[in-house]
């Protein structure tokens, strides 16, 4: 009975364990999914607790854009302002810290990204580039970060405070 117990609760427990990898950036897809070097082998990394404007054309940025009820054009142009912030914080080359425990069904890694022990989820958002990814949990902190950058108009909160509204209901 003790060992089944064990057992069972580390079967319970393992999935919630995150694992640290050191990687190396070698591109930045938009805002929130880069690829990365782990261990000799590219990754697609899609970085957890954000959401920003979609930069490109098709499926997701038309369902975006028609639930927040903004056109196609104002999230395109945020979002390609979102992946030029990513593109400035990440350099092809930089060193990074991935901590991930899962893929999801496209095989992208899910996990926070850090550079220089910034945690760039925190980041982003503080800085106003970003919406907080709300459909999984997530750290509360960010709700004061998000606040702060709509309530100071940082980043895209100052180009359009609107859309960003909308966007981060």
């Amino acid at each position: 009975m003790i060992k089944k117990l064990i057992v069972t609760s580390m079967l319970i427990t393992l999935p919630l364990l995150a694992i640290e990898s050191v990687g190396i950036v070698t591109k930045v897809t938009d805002g929130d999914t880069l690829h990365i070097i782990i261990e000799k082998k590219e990754e697609k990394v899609r970085i957890l607790y954000i959401d920003t404007p979609e930069k490109y054309s098709g499926s997701k940025l038309d369902k975006d854009a028609k639930k927040a009820g903004i056109s196609t054009n104002d999230e395109q142009e945020l979002g390609k302002l979102a992946s030029g912030y990513a593109s400035k914080f990440f350099q092809n080359g930089d060193k990074v810290i991935v901590t991930s425990n899962k893929k999801d069904q496209y095989g992208r890694i899910l996990g926070t990204v850090s550079k220089n022990n910034v945690d760039y989820s925190t980041k982003i958002i503080k800085d106003g580039y970003s919406c907080i990814y709300k459909k999984t949990s997530y750290p509360k902190e960010l709700e004061k970060a998000l606040a702060n950058a709509k309530e100071e108009k940082k980043g895209l909160w100052a180009i359009n405070y609107d859309v960003m509204n909308k966007l981060c209901k």
